[in-house]
Order: C-alpha cells, then sequence, then structure tokens
C-alpha cells in the first residue's frame, strides 16, 4: 500500500490521508469501487443463484488492479445473505458510575450521516459536506459499516458451519491450514481435529502454511512481526518433521486468490477431501473463510472451521437479556463466571498424532518436506533481525520460560533495555515474584514487570488456555483467579481483554472497516501536521517518556502497555491527530501487533471505542512520566540526550532548566503546550464537527 501522507483541505480545513497526492474529497468508500452509490450498491447485490454476492463488499478496491471484474466475476463470485442497514442506536447502563453517553452501540443519529469519513467537512447542511478523509483500503462508509454490523460475518459463517455440512468421502490425505496466529502444536483445535480425521481415514496429515504480502501490506503488517512469525514457523517446521508430518508452503500475492487457489490447486494436488482450520475474528479473514468454505462444498471439499484463537469463543457471553456487551467489567465477570462454571473452555487439545514414517518415501508427499521457509518476505525485510532474536526467542520452549519467570522470579532493573528477558542472574520469589506485585509492576517501565508474552500469543506460539492453566497452578484453591485485588487476578483480567476486544470486533466488526465504534465521534475536527506526526514517531516531542517510549518502540516492536496508552493520548488529545495514523503505525511497528487489541486500545484512549476512556479525560504527561518511570533509569536509557539529568529535569528538562543549558542538551523544545492542547480537544469533542475560533 502507498505510504499514507497528510494533506489539508483548504475547504474544509480537515485532517485528511491519500497516498502522496491528495484526491478527491468525494464520499467514495474507500473499501469499495463506487462511480455512484447507486451503481455501488448495484455491483455488491449482482446475484449468483438466489442470494446476493458480498464477498467483495469489503477490500475490493486494492486488488482491482490486478483482478478484473470480468475474472471478480468468475473466480471469486461467493455468496452471503444480504444485510439491511439498521440503526444501532442502542444504549447501555454505565458501569461504576462512569459516564452513560459514552457506552453503547455505535450511535448514528444526532445529525451523524453514513458519509462521514473521519471528520466533518466544512460548515453547513450535512448531506453537502464532503468525506475529508480518503485512506485507500482503509476506512469503510458508515453505511457499509452498519451494514456490515447487521449481519456480522461471524454470523454468516456460523450459520453456514451449521447447516449444509454433508459426509465427504475420504482422500489421500487430510489438511490443516496454519494460519499466522496459530504457530503451535500443543493445544491446537484445528490441527488435533485433522490429525483425528486422518487416523480415522489411515491418511496422512499434511500441514500448509500459505503466505500473501498483499494481505501482509494491506494489513500493516511490521515487518519485525513476519520476521518473528518466520522464525517460529522454522521451529514448527523441524517438530512437525520429527512427527513425519510436512509442512507445506504456499505463497500468493493477492489474498482474494486464497480460496479459489486453496481448493481448486493446493489440495487437489495433495488428494485432499478435508481441510481444517481456526478461525480468525478480522472481517477480511472471516469473509475468505466464508469463501472457502462455499467453494469447498461446490468442490466436493469439507472445510471446517473451528474456534481456537480465545478462551471463550464470541457469542457466549450476553447480558441478562441476551445481547452482546459492550462494557468491559461486567464483561469480564461474566466471562470468570463462566469459566468457573464451565471449565471445558480451559481444557486443552490433544497433540496431534505422528504420520506413519512411510509418507517420507510416498511419491506424493514426500517432496513436501523439502519445502522451504523463506528468509524474509520481500517488502518485509527485518535487518534486526539477528538482535531481535535475543529479544524475542522464537518458540513454545521459550514462551514457557517466559511465563515461568514471570510466575516464579523477582522483577529486574534494566530488564526494559534492548537484553534478552531470558538472561541469567534473576532470583526466585514466592511472595516477590513479577505476578504477586503486578498490581503495581504493570504501571512501571523501569524494568520487568510485564510477562512479555504478548508477542507469542497475538501469533499464537502459546495459547490463551495454556497460560490460564498455569495461573490456576498459581491458587491453593485450585481456582482460576480473576479479580483487582491480587496481582495474579488482575493479570488474569489483562488477558481476559484480548478474548473481550475479539469480541467486540466479532460482534460489531466496523471497528475492523476503519470505523469508530461510537459514530457520534465520526466528525471530530483533527489537526493537519505532518511534522507533529513525524516528531511523535521519531520520539522528538520534547517530552522525554514519549520520545522515549516511540524510541523504545522502533527498536524493539514492542512498549509497554502504561506508555502504550500515555503515547497514544498525546497523539490524540495533545497532538490532535486521528487515533487512526496511531493505530496503523503501531501495527507497523509492533512485533505484537493485533487488530482487535490495537484497536480497542487506540479507540479506548481516543474515546470512540467500546467502553472507553471519557473525552475529557486527558492524560497528563508529566503526571504519567513521574508515575511510570519514578526514577527516570527508562527516559535516561532511550532518550541519551538526557542521560546526566536528575530529578524532576529528566521528566520535563524544559521547564526544570535554565534556557542556555536545555540548549547544550540537542534535545527538541515541546512541539505542544499541554494546557492549550487540553482545551482544543475538549472543545472539539464537545463540539464534534467544530473547531474552536480562530483554528
Amino acid at each position: 500500500m502507498p505510504q499514507l501522507t497528510l494533506f489539508s483541505d483548504p475547504k474544509s480545513k480537515s485532517l485528511a490521508l491519500s497516498p502522496k497526492k491528495p484526491t478527491s474529497t468525494s464520499t467514495t468508500t474507500t473499501r469499495n469501487i463506487h462511480n455512484s452509490p447507486e451503481s455501488s450498491r448495484k455491483a455488491a447485490y449482482t446475484k449468483k443463484g438466489e442470494e446476493p454476492n458480498l464477498w467483495e463488499l469489503h477490500h475490493i478496491q486494492e486488488d482491482m488492479a490486478a483482478i478484473s471484474k470480468k475474472r471478480h466475476a468468475k473466480d471469486d463470485d461467493v455468496s452471503t445473505e444480504e444485510a439491511v442497514v439498521e440503526n444501532p442506536n442502542k444504549k447501555r447502563k454505565a458501569d461504576q458510575g462512569k459516564d452513560e453517553e459514552m457506552k453503547g452501540q455505535p450511535d448514528s443519529k444526532n445529525g451523524h450521516s453514513p458519509q462521514g469519513g473521519g471528520v466533518a467537512g466544512e460548515k453547513g447542511p450535512r448531506e453537502k459536506r464532503k468525506n475529508a478523509y480518503e485512506i485507500k483500503g482503509k476506512i469503510a462508509t458508515a453505511e457499509d459499516a452498519a451494514r456490515a454490523d447487521e449481519d456480522p460475518p461471524m454470523n454468516q459463517l456460523e450459520r453456514l458451519i451449521e447447516k449444509g455440512h454433508k459426509e465427504i468421502e475420504k482422500g489421500e490425505s487430510v489438511a490443516y491450514w496454519m494460519r499466522m496466529e496459530d504457530l503451535r502444536i500443543e493445544d491446537n483445535t484445528a490441527l488435533y481435529k485433522a490429525s483425528q480425521k486422518a487416523q480415522e481415514f489411515s491418511v496422512p496429515l499434511i500441514a500448509l502454511f500459505v503466505f500473501s504480502p498483499g494481505d501482509y501490506r494491506i494489513h500493516d503488517r511490521s515487518n519485525k512481526k513476519i520476521d518473528f512469525i518466520l522464525r517460529n514457523l522454522r521451529v514448527l517446521k523441524t517438530k512437525l518433521n520429527e512427527m513425519n508430518i510436512p509442512l507445506h508452503i504456499q505463497s500468493y500475492e493477492k489474498r482474494l486468490q486464497i480460496p479459489r487457489r486453496v481448493i481448486k490447486e493446493i489440495l487437489p494436488s495433495l488428494g485432499a477431501k478435508h481441510l481444517f482450520t481456526n478461525i480468525e475474528y478480522e472481517v477480511d479473514e472471516l469473509r475468505r473463510d466464508i469463501a472457502t468454505v462455499k467453494l469447498g462444498r461446490e468442490n466436493g471439499i469439507d472445510v471446517q472451521c473451528l474456534h481456537d484463537r480465545l478462551v471463550v469463543p464470541p457469542g457466549k457471553i450476553k447480558s441478562q437479556q441476551g445481547k452482546p456487551m459492550s462494557v468491559f467489567s461486567p464483561w469480564q465477570r461474566a466471562w470468570a463466571k463462566l469459566l468457573d462454571q464451565q471449565p471445558k473452555y480451559l481444557e486443552m487439545s490433544p497433540s496431534p498424532k505422528p504420520n506413519n514414517e512411510s509418507i517420507k518415501s510416498n511419491d506424493k508427499f514426500a517432496k513436501l518436506f523439502e519445502d522451504k521457509i523463506p528468509d524474509h518476505i520481500e517488502g518485509f525485510e527485518c535487518p534486526e533481525s539477528e538482535k531481535l532474536k535475543e529479544l524475542w526467542p522464537e518458540g513454545l520452549d521459550k514462551a514457557k520460560e517466559l511465563l515461568d519467570r514471570f510466575f516464579h522470579t523477582k522483577p529486574r532493573q534494566k530488564q526494559f533495555e534492548f537484553i534478552s528477558p531470558l538472561n541469567p542472574g534473576y532470583e526466585t520469589s514466592a511472595k516477590q515474584s513479577r505476578i504477586q506485585l503486578y498490581q503495581t509492576g504493570r504501571n512501571l517501565v523501569d524494568g520487568d514487570n510485564s510477562s512479555r508474552l504478548s508477542p507469542y500469543l497475538a501469533a499464537g506460539v502459546i495459547s490463551s488456555r495454556m497460560i490460564l492453566a498455569e495461573a490456576k497452578k498459581l491458587n491453593k484453591q485450585g481456582k482460576l483467579e480473576s479479580g483487582r485485588d491480587t496481582g495474579l487476578g488482575m493479570w488474569v483480567q489483562e488477558v481476559s481483554w484480548r478474548d473481550f476486544y475479539n469480541h467486540t470486533m466479532a460482534t460489531w466488526p466496523r471497528i475492523s472497516m476503519g470505523r469508530p465504534f461510537l459514530e457520534k465521534f465520526a466528525d471530530v475536527q483533527w489537526e493537519t501536521n505532518e511534522d507533529h506526526l513525524q516528531a511523535w514517531k521519531d520520539g522528538k516531542t520534547g517530552f522525554p517518556i514519549i520520545d522515549a517510549a516511540m524510541r523504545a518502540c522502533k527498536a524493539r516492536g514492542w512498549m509497554e502497555n502504561r506508555v502504550r496508552m500515555v503515547t497514544a493520548s498525546f497523539l490524540v488529545k495533545s497532538l490532535m491527530l486521528d487515533w487512526r495514523l496511531g493505530e496503523k503505525y503501531f501495527m507497523e511497528s509492533f512485533v505484537d501487533g493485533d487488530l482487535a487489541a490495537n484497536n480497542g486500545g487506540w479507540q479506548w484512549t481516543a474515546s470512540t471505542g467500546t467502553d472507553p476512556q471519557p473525552f475529557f479525560r486527558i492524560f497528563n504527561t508529566l503526571t504519567q512520566s513521574e508515575k511510570c518511570d519514578p526514577t527516570g533509569a527508562y527516559i535516561r536509557y532511550w532518550v541519551p540526550e538526557l542521560k546526566n539529568l536528575k530529578g524532576k529535569a529528566i521528566h520535563d528538562p524544559y521547564h526544570q532548566m535554565p534556557k542556555n543549558e536545555f540548549k547544550k542538551l540537542g534535545y527538541p523544545e515541546p512541539i505542544v503546550d499541554h494546557k492549550k492542547s487540553r482545551e482544543r480537544a475538549l472543545f472539539r469533542y464537545k463540539n464534534v464537527g467544530e473547531k474552536e475560533d480562530g483554528a
């Protein structure tokens, strides 16, 4: 995808993003081909048999350069059930006294037209405003987002799975399709089910992994994450080889080709009539699986998509009224209660059975063992790969060791530096371990206070079930502790956030289509300032804790949770830059990039998401710095210009030092005044679609 750049629409005085040159500010939806709303809907609802074809409703535009309309209609014509736009303007009770108007499902009333794409246009009648926020393939119109919410792809896939399943005769093999979020052999639902079927039929089990560079570009994958994936695949290939299970590697540039290629090319070449895979909950991935299931049935192949990523699958937790929940605290209590009442959700899948060794002399399958894991994916080369191996060692065994260290060793200073989390010199302790001190430790950045497991969870190197099973062992009663009264309970709650944000994404798919969960904030006026955006990315804002965290992000591909919130709040509330800019940059930077968690965090900070931080709550950067880095050690390491400063000067050198002394540091002055930026943010959130006088 082209590099996005900021530009100012002189008519609207608003932020816009586009590839290099500004494009028209028409209300063109960025995920569909639009000549007009009428022609778009006509194209989207072209019938195949008795059902409408919505396969291309989302993300079609970026692929059309390579796939013509004719080819699309012929090869990628997969139908889904028609959805009707409904106004989801419903309110929920506030949780624990929080502002009620911040809760609930997306609000498309209150004067917010479906044409709103991110910021408002010039003042005047809504229907005359232009969409001044165009990002190719990034933001759907509110109309398309509402349509997706009305009948979520997750629901469509589950209906498809429930109906029409037929027994298929056995083939020459059974295939398991491994995704980039289930890179493990232990506790892998689809892999185990595929192994069961292979054993039932007495045929070999084949593991398949499909690379899709085009998909990685469109979805802002980090080169560090792709490198992490490749390294873990090499570990898996070796372990699978020991079990006589080949890991077959394929690569397709265009992601829309993948369902057809898998069903019509790969599986026939393997003689496979049965395909097992774990479900991914993003819109594009769900629609890919819908296409794969349908194409499979059309071609005599049974495709089984299974829940595995989460502890509790989406749709299992509802309110007393039987509706999905969008406020975390009551949702989390229901989550914990369900796990207590139905411990089956914490049960892990057995490991797959090995193939017979004879497969390695089979004419059809022996060559599959020769498939190579590439050194890199073009466009995602990672020059820091060797260094990152030390920070993020690959494999389940390393993930288990990280978990054990977190549960049983004391926190250590300097572990925030660019060094291995598994280096020697640790001290074991039952009462002073990192997990037991997590209540306070989770907000500190000057040590190894967190588990450092997020990259392993995001890539499925270790499962949530596995780490929670270990957490249960720390409780003398053998129960899963989940509350804010202990470090262990607090950490389990943090793990549950992963389930919550995925449940939210599956229920309201709008959030993986670039839309705010709360549509009433769709037209907040954002600033246009390329220099401020770049200063934030480079860690040169003049705010030490922000700069330290952003430089750590660039070097490690990872950031502690507290400074993720602080840096995000700074971008959105202090610089008044659109949260989607930050969301995109984090995905492009982090080794643990995960759409649901990343989007959830950014929308929480931007006050646009589920159960968000109220818009009037704005982090004070100086206060946060003093709390999360009390000694200043984190800042001194990542911002070496300030390494000799002591006391309060480390947190605010510009205001704490004589001006002539400050200039000698070679460190930038603050790029924004906190008090003025706070007033600006409060005005624009209170008066959505407006800018303060003189702005």
